[in-house]
């Protein structure tokens, strides 16, 4: 081999060594297919479509009439229903000490709720002791016991009679006699 070519080949040379080939590759697909948008329309119609039958007819106005009678008697119904007599007492009756008076600066204290299953002299004992300052006023006292009450004993304090509860003294007296619930 001659000195002046470089690794024994003259420059220039190409070997007649066919050109590799290359296998076609598959397409590749994207990975994610955005199917194209649809849109749904729906055809404008300019005047509104009622499906009901005609309301023209020869007794249409006598018809209206008697619903007007209607309406105005269920209005006087709702009229009267809402007076004083809603529950056929005012709301002086409902009260067990209607006209009771409540300082401004009186605070209703907390009160442990008696259920009526527990004693209810200790009951009335605990009332007593943390109404302590309105002790005199027994329109008071008689006022708020509900406050103190919950479950069956509330519900007997809803059902006592103003007429037999006149002192706090007679709420004590009754309430001893509370039926357990």
């Amino acid at each position: 081999m001659p000195a002046g070519f470089p690794w024994g080949m003259p420059p220039g040379f190409m070997p007649d060594i066919p050109a590799p080939t290359f296998a076609s590759m598959p397409a590749s697909s994207p990975v994610l297919a955005m199917p194209p948008f649809v849109v749904h329309t729906i055809p404008r119609v300019d005047d509104t479509i009622y499906h009901s039958e005609p309301s023209e007819g020869p007794d249409v106005n006598e018809k209206m009439e008697a619903m007007n009678d209607q309406f105005l008697e269920l209005r006087k119904e709702l009229k009267t229903l809402r007076g004083k007599d809603l529950f056929g007492k005012s709301a002086a009756e409902l009260c067990l000490v209607p006209g009771v008076k409540i300082s401004v600066k009186f605070k209703v204290p907390d009160f442990e709720k008696y259920k009526g299953n527990t004693c209810p002299l200790a009951h009335l004992v605990m009332y007593a002791r943390k109404m302590s300052t309105q002790t005199d006023n027994d329109q008071l006292l008689i006022h708020y016991f509900q406050d103190s009450l919950s479950g069956a004993a509330l519900r007997w304090y809803m059902s006592l009679d103003s007429a037999n509860i006149r002192s706090f003294n007679d709420l004590g007296k009754a309430f001893g006699h509370v039926p357990e619930g």
